[in-house]
């Protein structure tokens, strides 16, 4: 039955758009995810064997950091950045790990934020 005060909403192409765009975001890991995941991929694809320095773990990051939060505001890539260093464990530092080792380990923290 149709209220008599409302009329009927004819949807709009904008509607459907926003729609589609709105439902491909909420689809997409978080950024802190996608921070993790891209530093993973670079330690996995160089060097995967070696052991993971400190030096290394830096250039991951900023690799990641440059190629996920370029074009984010400043506020929502800091705490995506706060997010992501959050999900790291404690105990992952504790042992020496190769590269490829360091890349699972982060993959597995990207699935908790």
């Amino acid at each position: 039955m149709k209220e008599p005060n409302r009329g009927t909403a004819m949807p709009t192409p904008e509607t459907g758009q926003t729609d589609a765009a709105l439902h491909q975001l909420l689809t997409l890991p978080s950024i802190a995810a996608q921070l993790l995941t891209a530093a993973a991929d670079h330690l996995a694809k160089h060097k995967p064997t070696d052991e993971l320095t400190v030096a290394g773990w830096g250039r991951a990051l900023a690799l990641a950091d440059a190629r996920v939060l370029t074009g984010w505001p400043q506020y929502i890539a800091q705490n995506a950045a706060r997010r992501a260093m959050r999900a790291l464990s404690p105990d992952m530092w504790d042992g020496s790990r190769t590269r490829g080792e360091w890349s699972l380990c982060l993959r597995a923290a990207a699935r908790t934020v």
